[in-house]
This record gives C-alpha cells, sequence and structure tokens, in this order.
C-alpha cells in the first residue's frame, strides 16, 4: 500500500516533528513499517493499512515513530480483548487480527530466507504455514518478571520497549491452571526485597510450577507459603534459587511435565527450554521429524543439535536400533534409523531427555556438549538442530563442511536463520522445504522450520 502523509511541501519531517503515515507490512520485533517521503519509519503498536500520527525521532536507524493516535484504522486493526494489552508488553500484535498477523510471520520468514540465500522470494520453495489450534489460553509456560515496590510485589511482564513492571492478576494466553498466577504471586511474595525473574508452567497433573529467581532477600514467610502449596498439592511443586546461592530450594516436584508429541508424558528441566504450548510442540515436533527423512532406503544415522529435554528427541528416536545385549546377539535391523545422537549442554536438561527416551523405550545417545561446537561425525547422514534465539554459527559452519545430506533447522528467530542458513547453503545446500509454526499467537514471534538438502559436496 502507498505510504500517505500529509505534508503539502514535500519535505522531510524535522527531528520530534509530528507527522502521518500509512503503514505497509510488520517488521520482525513487532513494529509497523512505514514511509515518509521514501525515509523508512518503524512505528510500533499499529497494524498493517492504519494511517497514524506519529511523533519522529531520527536518532534511531531506521527511523522511529511514536505512535500518538490512529487516524484512520485499517481492517486489520482490531480491539484486543486483554484489557492489559496496552501497558503490558507480552503480546505486541495483540491489536492485530489473527489472519494478519499469520500473513506477516510468513513474509517476516521468506524475506529473511532471500536474503540470506541471495534470492528473489520467488524463487524460494512456498511456505507452509500451521496456524494455532487456539489463539489464547495456549501457553503452558511463561516468563513472568517482579519487583518489589514500597513494600509490595507486582508481578507481570516488562512494558513495551522497557524494564519496567506492568502488573497483570490473570494472563489471557496462558492456560487455565496457571492463568491465575500472576495475581496469587505477589501475595506470596510480600515483603520481599529485590526483583527477579518467575518461570509458571504445568507440572504433574497438570498443576502448576514455579521457579523463581531472586536478585535481593526473601522472608520467611515466603518459603512457608511455598512449602504449604506444593504439601496441600495446589502446587505440583517450586524452586528458589537466589542471587549467589550455590544451590536451589526445591519444594515437591519443581520439572513442569507436558504431554509429548507422541502423547506421552514429557519431563522438562526446571528452569529449562521448552516450547510454549503442548499443541504447537507436537505440531513442530511431528514436522521436524518428517522432513528428516532421507531421500535413499538406507536407515540413516541422526544427529539432533540442541536438544533440550527432548521435545523433538522422542520422534526423532523411533527406529532407532537397541544396543546388542552380548556379543552373541546383534541388534536387529531397524527400518528407520542406524543410529540417532542427542546433543545438549545443560546438565539438567540431558538427565531429562534420557529419562524420556528410557521411559519410551527409545535408543539412543544422549550426550553432554555444546551444540554449537561439538564435531560432526563422519557418518552423519541428517542433523536436525534446533538452537536458542542466538542461533548457531558454529554448528553452520561445521554443517556446511560435514557429509551431511539432509539439515533440518528449526528456529524461533528469523534474523539468526538466515544469517546461519547462508552459510550452509555456502557449504554446498539448496533448500527443499520453508514451513511456519504460529507457536505464538498474540505475539511478533514465529517458529519456523527449513529443510536443506545436499546438492554439491563441501570443498576440502
Amino acid at each position: 500500500m502507498k505510504a500517505v502523509h500529509r505534508r503539502s511541501s514535500g519535505a522531510r519531517a524535522r527531528a520530534g516533528e509530528r507527522a502521518q503515515l500509512r503503514i505497509d507490512a510488520l517488521a520482525a520485533g513487532g513494529a509497523g513499517i512505514g514511509r515518509l517521503a521514501g525515509e523508512v519509519v518503524f512505528v510500533p503498536a499499529t497494524a498493517p493499512g492504519d494511517l497514524v500520527e506519529v511523533e519522529l525521532d531520527r536518532s534511531a536507524r531506521p527511523a522511529r515513530g511514536r505512535l500518538l493516535r490512529v487516524v484512520e484504522p485499517s481492517a486489520d486493526r482490531i480491539a484486543p480483548p486483554c484489557r492489559f494489552a496496552e501497558t503490558c508488553g507480552g503480546c505486541d500484535w495483540m491489536h492485530v487480527r489473527v489472519e494478519a498477523q499469520q500473513a506477516a510471520h510468513a513474509q517476516i520468514v521468506r524475506q529473511a530466507i532471500a536474503r540470506a540465500a541471495s534470492l528473489a522470494e520467488a524463487d524460494l520453495p512456498p511456505l507452509r504455514l500451521h496456524p494455532a489450534p487456539q489463539p489464547l489460553g495456549y501457553r503452558s509456560r511463561a516468563r513472568l518478571f517482579a519487583r518489589a515496590e514500597r513494600g509490595e510485589v507486582r508481578v507481570g511482564y516488562r512494558a513495551p520497549r522497557t524494564h519496567a513492571v506492568a502488573a497483570v492478576d490473570r494472563c489471557l494466553v496462558l492456560a487455565d491452571p496457571i492463568a491465575p498466577l500472576a495475581g496469587e504471586l505477589p501475595g506470596v511474595l510480600r515483603g520481599a526485597a529485590g526483583e527477579g525473574d518467575i518461570l509458571v508452567s504445568l507440572g504433574a497433573s497438570s498443576r502448576p510450577v514455579v521457579e523463581i529467581l531472586w536478585r535481593g532477600q526473601l522472608p520467611p514467610a515466603v518459603w512457608q507459603l511455598l512449602d504449604e502449596r506444593t504439601a496441600r498439592g495446589a502446587w505440583a511443586g517450586a524452586r528458589v534459587t537466589l542471587d549467589g546461592a550455590r544451590e536451589a530450594a526445591s519444594f515437591g516436584d519443581p520439572r513442569p511435565a507436558v504431554v509429548g508429541a507422541d502423547g506421552l508424558p514429557l519431563v522438562l528441566a526446571p528452569g529449562g527450554f521448552g516450547q510454549p504450548s503442548e499443541e504447537g510442540a507436537a505440531v513442530l515436533a511431528g514436522r521436524a521429524a518428517e522432513l528428516a527423512h532421507l531421500d535413499s532406503s538406507r536407515p540413516p544415522h541422526v544427529l539432533e543439535l540442541f536438544a533440550g529435554s527432548g521435545t523433538l528427541s522422542v520422534l526423532l528416536a523411533r527406529g532407532a536400533p537397541r544396543p546388542a545385549q552380548s556379543a552373541e546377539v546383534a541388534s536387529p535391523a531397524a527400518p528407520g534409523l542406524a543410529s540417532f545422537t542427542a546433543v545438549e549442554r545443560a546438565p539438567e536438561a540431558v538427565a531429562c531427555l534420557r529419562q524420556n527416551l528410557a521411559a519410551r523405550g527409545l535408543a539412543g545417545k544422549a550426550i553432554e556438549a555444546d551444540a554449537d561446537q561439538v564435531p560432526i561425525p563422519a557418518r552423519t547422514d541428517v542433523v536436525v538442530l534446533d538452537p536458542p534465539r542466538g542461533g548457531a554459527p558454529g554448528a553452520a559452519r561445521a554443517i556446511a563442511a560435514s557429509g551431511a545430506r539432509v539439515v533440518v533447522y528449526v528456529s524461533c528467530d528469523p534474523a539468526t536463520l538466515g544469517r546461519d542458513l547462508g552459510g550452509i547453503l555456502r557449504g554446498g545446500f539448496e533448500i527443499t522445504d520453508i514451513e511456519a509454526v504460529e507457536l505464538f499467537p498474540q505475539t511478533s514471534h514465529i517458529e519456523s522450520i527449513v529443510r536443506l538438502t545436499r546438492a554439491r559436496r563441501p570443498a576440502r
């Protein structure tokens, strides 16, 4: 859509000056993209097609616009269902129609990959998008922030573009068992001094699990309340780590527990990584496993990097041969895999990964190591990686130089995905599949999956 502004002279607006412009699209990071006399301006809290009045700030590049008012709302702008939407920074796209969120996510992923591959978007494979089953009440885990101020503790999310706490008493995107915790925790933490991060998630029997990482002092009453809630079964467990303490204090079973992609219980490491929803994680794991196929009748050797507690592993490891019980008894031929190896750095996550595989009777090796630095074995056919937001530049270089034939890259950040894909593509791979999974409805975050196959061998 053509940019619109009301400046009769056509001259560029000066710093701090008000101007009107039309929002053409949404950018990675959540801001709307508009143009003023050809200059790109990022405006948060806008929707595609909005005509808005902004106060300009050209000290940033690209220029930023502070939204003053929506002059003409677009058809993609809706009234947010949450009363905290304007003050809370948790759901930066709750004012955007779900279908428009999906279209923006798809465009952001395609643009990031096209730049990395130095290709026109039209030359990329079509993107397959998997919508979220439900746009609200989908999160089985979240990170809250808490700060003690004048004897009271405020609990909520970060306010937009600040470190201030936007207090909420209930979160609409959280699953019902954990949605009220934001309103309950200020009472539990009453009398505390300092601030901290609070990870809330579903634990055993779908009861809440609370992980508190506190920078400051907690009075005895807090420890007593945590003990009482877990003892009577209101919470499955809690764990507290004080800044500078050598060990965490645990109450009950503080490990998050969700339903895995195979329908069986999946134990996660306390405070460790996990996908935000069970339904979304099942779609993600299912697609990653399907895309990890080798175009050959020969069973492949599969290596998973950044395996976490096994969200993807429980599907990827299916078909791996079990080790022989003795020298005389050979391991049976496996129709699926020749071998499965998973690499994860966090010790607690590795322990959960081994437990999750063992509980399913799945074979495979779990290695505790830095997945961004570990060598890729020469026999590896398929590499699946799901790195954190910062990406995996080291792993990308190792993959490009390896003999792997198929790569499945799962990413939560289009920018680092594009950077890493650039290195893998230069190693002789080509992109065959691009998919996006709506794991974070109401936000600018998107999960994507890219499958690559080797077109030529790496230079030696």
